[in-house]
């Protein structure tokens, strides 16, 4: 579905992703793991279009789409669910949610939506900067699968929150990827990465270097070690 190949990313003349290449097959969960500051969101900006790449290429079904503008790209079928959330705070959740809504064939909808995150129902008319921080997370998610994605990135979805509501963002990734979703994550918190993931990649100063099975990694204590800072 998603191939990204030996892409390099640049931000003026810093030299940022350094041949990067992965792949997201439909149906599948793949997590990106790998330190701050690593290229890990550069990464995201590339497949969305934020920061083309100036080698390399991104293809979607097999047709490039790394020169295409970044609303063109989410209109292929790519949802965003972006670091530090960015919800519109001003807008109630039901308005945050209807902001990027795509009708089709087996749309998502809020009634789908709230039944997947209930406590987005009972906020539904409170201005999404009153939200909590785990609830303004589920809001991000929740606009971004009313875009009615095909594949979903999510960068750090689990960054700041407490741990009952990362448990609760890990179930509610694995029941989409077991809808049938395809789903690129990006993260820092190794155990929510590995309940998730299918595969799993790890990047260290812009590149890849480490690709496997989520039971591969987790007896892999060399990599963790070195790269995740994993005892």
């Amino acid at each position: 579905m998603l191939a990204v190949e030996t892409v390099h990313t640049y931000y003026g003349e810093s030299h940022v992703l350094h041949g990067v290449s992965l792949a997201v097959r439909a149906g599948e969960a793949v997590a990106l793991l790998g330190r701050n500051g690593v290229g890990k969101t550069t990464l995201i900006r590339s497949i969305i279009g934020f920061t083309p790449p100036r080698e390399g290429a991104v293809r979607l079904d097999g047709a490039p789409i790394h020169r295409l503008a970044a609303f063109r790209i989410a209109k292929r079928g790519i949802g965003l669910v972006p670091q530090g959330r960015r919800i519109f705070g001003p807008l109630s959740v039901v308005e945050n949610l209807l902001l990027g809504a795509r009708p089709g064939a087996g749309a998502w909808t809020p009634e789908r939506v709230y039944e997947l995150f209930p406590r987005l129902y009972e906020r539904r008319l409170q201005g999404g900067g009153t939200l909590s921080g785990g609830e303004q997370q589920m809001l991000a998610v929740a606009r971004a699968l009313m875009t009615n994605p095909r594949l979903l990135l999510l960068d750090e979805p689990s960054e700041g929150l407490a741990p009952l509501i990362v448990r609760e963002m890990g179930r509610v990734l694995v029941r989409l990827k077991r809808e049938g979703l395809s789903i690129l994550l990006v993260e820092q918190n190794v155990p929510l990465a590995l309940r998730v993931a299918d595969r799993v990649y790890v990047m260290s100063k812009g590149q890849i270097v480490y690709e496997g099975t989520p039971a591969g990694l987790d007896a892999d204590e060399d990599v963790k070690r070195r790269f995740l800072g994993v005892a």
